[in-house]
């Protein structure tokens, strides 16, 4: 037999916005359990490369949709805030739950990166999401998580101490309480011939006020209101995200509430993404996920 996901593009309503994605499926008849795509900082897009189709192949469905602004979807990514995203987030779920493949079968969520934040976020707003992974996403808040990147991501781009240190000051002016995001770039536009300078996550005044809408999110008290099955998965070498303060904060919160079903796991040697320095995922990731997810949304 030939495998050959089905796929189908989907279009739905979120948060004022007309967001379009893709539903990829498994070839056999549903109704299937489901799978949304959180995604991560900045633009993003539909094309998540081979996680669709390894879904499918394990009896998933899944549905991954362009941000706002991005690919066929309208509105502004930069103009949200996590809330806003989670709401978004929701609104998928309600769409893919609709959908004939699916036909109100288990939906879950898979959060990327900054994408974790807002799985989280969704999954307290709407009780019925059936279980949530977040893969590399930070268990501390955005200050933290920022400070961290930049401290340890420049000097592995090659960057010297004084670079980390200018770059710090610039991250700490983009956090500044009522700060006139244009004026912080005005500030800032003498460094934007540096080599170092994209590695902001502010580097346009759009994108500056982005981060400072999102600079208070506390993922704490969103954590302890969780009930639903979770697993947390970790690069250990990753240099975006404090991997050991956010394992820590993550079991310390979860164990004090009681929650009856979480996971965290670490791919020693892994990045971000949680690949090798090869660029292949690290041995065991695709197969730990996709089996944690059924076991959760078709425990028979």
């Amino acid at each position: 037999m030939i495998f050959q996901p089905g796929k189908a593009e989907l279009a739905f309503t979120g948060a004022g916005n007309r967001l379009v994605g893709d539903v990829v499926t498994p070839p056999w008849p549903g109704p299937h359990p489901g799978v949304v795509f959180v995604e991560g900082s900045g633009p993003g897009g539909r094309d998540l490369g081979d996680w669709p189709v390894r879904l499918a192949a394990a009896g998933l469905a899944s549905l991954a949709y362009d941000k706002p602004g991005s690919g066929a979807s309208t509105g502004d990514w930069t103009t949200q805030s996590l809330d806003d995203r989670a709401r978004e987030t929701v609104a998928a779920v309600r769409a893919l739950r609709g959908h004939p493949a699916v036909a109100g079968a288990p939906v879950a969520l898979i959060g990327g990166s900054q994408g974790g934040w807002v799985a989280q976020l969704a999954a307290a707003a709407d009780q019925g999401i059936a279980a949530v992974v977040t893969v590399s996403g930070p268990g501390v808040g955005v200050a933290a998580q920022e400070e961290y990147r930049l401290r340890h991501q420049l000097p592995a781009y090659g960057f010297g101490a004084d670079t980390v240190e200018t770059a710090l000051a610039l991250l700490a002016a983009q956090l500044r309480p009522g700060a006139d995001p244009a004026a912080v770039h005005a500030h800032q536009v003498r460094w934007q011939g540096e080599g170092w300078y994209p590695l902001l996550a502010g580097t346009t005044p759009a994108s500056i006020a982005f981060l400072a809408r999102i600079a208070g999110h506390d993922p704490e008290p969103v954590l302890a209101r969780l009930r639903c099955p979770l697993l947390l998965v970790f690069g250990g070498d990753d240099v975006l995200v404090p991997v050991d303060d956010s394992v820590r904060a993550v079991e310390r919160i979860l164990s004090s509430t009681g929650h009856p079903d979480f996971t965290t796991v670490v791919f020693p040697g892994a990045d971000h993404a949680v690949r090798l320095g090869t660029g292949e995922r690290a041995p065991g990731f695709d197969e730990f996920v996709t089996g944690w997810l059924r076991r959760r949304l078709s425990p028979a």
